[in-house]
């Protein structure tokens, strides 16, 4: 809810934080380290399910009911979409990362822009680790990368296509790519230059589904044989269910 932005300005202006708002204290570091090694604990599994939830900024009441409702599914893994934070701010990575933590599943978080605001991107880069990584879960590739071209300034590598065709690079075994990326191809706030590169290389390269936020609106197109998938945001009260279960993969839109 809006409302937070006040209240979060009136705090900073009355001292109630004992810290600057971008001092670089903040939640545990390289979350996505731990969960990394959490998924390889948990070991393979033939079908699985994992959650994909929206912009939560500053609608953190409706963040926390996605959080109770997932407490009742059995994900394998979380991922939230990017704009975790409203400002960018060290409160918010905490807030966020606390709201987060209630998951009994591991969660993995893509740089939205507004998580680069202010000294946001080194908050990041302590808080979960790099911008772009990949990982692979079940037989499966899972690519996040940078995609705010915006907030840099459209300096023509946002996002940065060399990265993420090495990324995409066929590995033997794998049955499926999905990639992740906050701000979608099309969008304004996305590089006008690179988006029939980036829709051709993911074509190239056989992704499934590219997923996104953003927007703040569910949609589900098709592009040069990709499924781009966007998630609402919190305030919506929904998120994506997405369950892998040998040749098939279903997309729920859940609310709650």
């Amino acid at each position: 809810m809006r409302v937070w932005v006040t209240l979060l300005l009136v705090f900073v202006g009355c001292g109630v934080f004992e810290f600057h708002p971008y001092e670089l204290r903040g939640p545990p570091r390289d979350l996505h380290a731990r969960s990394l090694a959490r998924l390889k604990d948990a070991g393979p599994k033939p079908t699985f399910q994992f959650a994909v939830i929206g912009d939560m900024q500053l609608f953190l009441d409706d963040a926390a009911g996605a959080m109770r409702d997932l407490e009742q599914r059995n994900a394998d893994f979380v991922i939230q979409m990017g704009d975790l934070t409203e400002f960018g701010s060290t409160q918010e990575y905490e807030w966020g990362v606390e709201l987060l933590s209630r998951l009994p599943a591991p969660f993995f978080v893509v740089m939205g822009n507004h998580d680069a605001l202010g000294l946001g991107q080194k908050l990041y880069r302590r808080t979960f680790g790099p911008e772009s990584f990949a990982f692979e879960y079940s037989g499966h590739r899972f690519v996040f990368f940078d995609s705010n071209s915006r907030e840099y300034g459209f300096p023509g590598n946002i996002p940065d296509l060399d990265w993420l065709g090495t990324a995409l690079t066929p590995q033997p075994g794998l049955q499926r790519t999905f990639t992740f990326s906050h701000v979608p191809p099309g969008n304004g706030d996305f590089d006008d230059a690179l988006i029939a590169p980036l829709e051709q290389l993911q074509a190239d390269h056989g992704v499934s589904i590219s997923f996104h936020g953003h927007v703040h609106q569910f949609t589900d197109t098709e592009s040069r044989g990709v499924r781009y998938v966007t998630t609402e945001a919190m305030r919506h009260r929904s998120y994506l269910w997405v369950r892998v279960d040998g040749d098939a993969v279903q997309v729920e839109r859940v609310t709650y």
